[in-house]
């Protein structure tokens, strides 16, 4: 030890040392930021060994960079990157070279006649500095820890030891960093793949004309997208739809592939003009000669949006809801034998008609047993079907799977196909009043008038009342996303209202720079805790449609929401 090191400084060093492991645990090897880490470092290391700075430096491109110093204004940084500070590095460099291993408990310094910077850095004919490499655990260098002195011999092994435990730290943090940075990177790539697999498996939404249409699948298995609940549907030459929804007895992406056999079964019999009531005994023909252990329940459809006539076959599927305009639901009986079992095949065509608004819900078990009581976990879903009536079929099918599954153990998967039928009102005889438009300036406190004078319109129209309170919140949330976008000129900002056919469209204009509109991946919305998207996100959930788009220097954000006005022009 340096005898001219104030024994009181060592005491101090050899506590620090003794305390670094916890501290260390908060404050390097946490959840914090890299910068955070380095800084934390370099500070703990001035204090420790008594140094008047200390820094982190790497080495790019033959040149020293700076990322992180304690005890040096940032103006001298200059002054820091010197030779001083490339032979350091450079040592650090030579350390890891010799015989191809490195030591990590091996400190360098540099050269004793160089000059260190004080707290106001400046040449000096002596002083003292050290260096400790920062290794990866393969042995290859991230950078060196380096503390410096304006006294010559400053620094003696208790210094060393401690810039080295520092040091060590470090290294290890930045291997942590470097290996959580790689597993997200892998994970990125696998979650793409399992969406591309999802996306090639999963049949497209299809335009339906007279309809509204949502699903929503959990996998048992949170690391899987795909499982052995799928669903088909699919625009037949008639302008009937065709839907499926098939529940395979096993998980994963064996059974995702007896679920697709089946799906294309389904289809192809459908397609080739099978009877509904003989196409699951059909198909169960087909795939059990591939697959004879294939287990499944079937419910087949066909949905006709001009006369809302709905058939349905069933083998040994759970029952699936209609949910009338009212709030009413009714179980629709669809008995048969499953696939795979002697004997399937449906027993009957159950036949039912869906009136304006009324909702078909089909549903696999995960959704009724996941409470250990199917009885019960049918009444709760029943229930679930008559509170969330009203949402937009998307969310409505994703409303009734997580309620289905809050708080139950998840042991199947889980999904939900909703079908809807949608007609404008049939008030044919009512006028429609004009377009709307209000010019008002970039203020929250201007929003609530704005939204209080198109409801005054909205009411004055032949519109469905329910879809009244759905514009309004899609106007108001419009307004608002403009008053963050706008210049801040008055009455810069123009919200706009106009009957389209059956729909109603709104505008909100504003002279702001633009954006996009976001990408959200299957309609999942922007991650829980972010702030900013949520308003359009909610836009678009309760609308048919929405974008935004340039006219000339202004930006024009809009949304319809078609089947929601009848009457006439005058």
């Amino acid at each position: 030890m340096n005898e001219q090191a104030p024994v009181d400084e060592d005491n101090a060093a050899l506590q620090w040392l003794a305390e670094l492991a916890g501290s260390a645990a908060a404050h390097i090897h946490g959840l914090e930021s890299l910068g955070h880490k380095l800084q934390w470092a370099v500070s703990a290391a001035r204090q420790l060994t008594g140094a008047q700075f200390a820094l982190f430096a790497v080495h790019e491109d033959g040149q020293p960079r700076v990322q992180a110093l304690d005890g040096v204004a940032p103006a001298d940084l200059l002054l820091l990157a010197d030779d001083h500070v490339r032979e350091i590095i450079r040592s650090a460099i030579a350390v890891t070279d010799e015989g191809g291993q490195a030591d990590t408990a091996r400190s360098f310094a540099a050269r004793p006649d160089e000059p260190a910077p004080q707290a106001r850095v400046r040449r000096r004919d002596s002083g003292s500095e050290l260096g400790v490499p920062v290794l990866s655990r393969s042995g290859s260098l991230y950078g060196g820890l380096i503390i410096g002195h304006a006294q010559p011999d400053r620094f003696g092994a208790l210094q060393g030891a401690v810039a080295a435990a520092v040091a060590a730290h470090v290294g290890v943090a930045m291997d942590n960093l470097a290996t959580v940075t790689r597993l997200s990177e892998r994970e990125a790539v696998q979650r793409e793949a399992a969406h591309q697999l999802q996306y090639a498996v999963l049949p497209p939404l299809p335009t339906v004309e007279g309809a509204e249409l949502g699903r929503y699948y959990l996998p048992a298995d949170p690391s899987s997208l795909t499982g052995g609940d799928l669903y088909d549907w699919v625009v037949l030459p008639s302008g009937e739809l065709h839907l499926a929804v098939v529940d395979v007895l096993g998980k994963g992406v064996a059974a995702t592939k007896d679920a697709l056999a089946i799906t294309h079964s389904l289809r192809l019999l459908v397609l080739d003009g099978c009877p509904l009531d003989e196409v699951v005994a059909r198909a169960d023909r087909l795939v059990t000669v591939q697959n004879p252990d294939v287990v499944a329940t079937v419910v087949v459809g066909r949905f006709s949006p001009t006369t809302g006539e709905l058939w349905l076959a069933g083998a040994g599927h759970p029952p699936p809801l209609l949910v009338r305009s009212d709030g009413a639901v009714d179980e629709i009986d669809a008995p048969g034998v499953p696939i795979g079992w002697p004997g399937a095949g449906s027993s009957r065509v159950a036949k039912v008609q869906l009136e304006r608004s009324d909702t078909l819900i089909l549903y696999t078990d995960g959704l009724v047993e996941s409470t250990k009581d199917i009885i019960a976990g049918l009444a709760m879903l029943v229930q679930a079907a008559r509170d969330t009536a009203g949402y937009p079929a998307g969310h409505l099918a994703r409303a009734l799977v997580e309620r289905a599954l809050d708080g139950a153990e998840r042991n199947d998967d889980a999904l939900a196909v909703v079908v809807r039928r949608r007609l404008a009102p049939t008030n044919a005889n009512e006028s429609r009043l004009g377009p709307f438009e209000h010019r008002f300036s970039p203020n929250l406190a201007a929003v609530p008038l704005a939204r209080h004078l198109v409801s005054d319109w909205l009411e004055r129209q032949p519109i469905d009342v329910g879809a009244v309170e759905d514009l309004l919140l899609v106007a108001t949330e419009l307004c608002a996303n403009a008053v963050r976008a706008s210049s801040g000129q008055p009455g810069s900002i123009v919200l706009r209202a106009l009957a389209e056919g059956d729909a109603v469209r709104l505008e909100v204009e504003d002279d702001g720079p633009g954006f996009a509109w976001p990408d959200w991946d299957d309609g999942e919305g922007p991650e829980p805790g972010v702030e900013r998207g949520r308003g359009l996100y909610l836009v678009m959930a309760l609308s048919d449609d929405a974008g935004v788009e340039r006219r000339g220097r202004h930006t024009v954000a809009w949304c319809a929401k078609h089947a929601v006005l009848g009457g006439r022009a005058d």
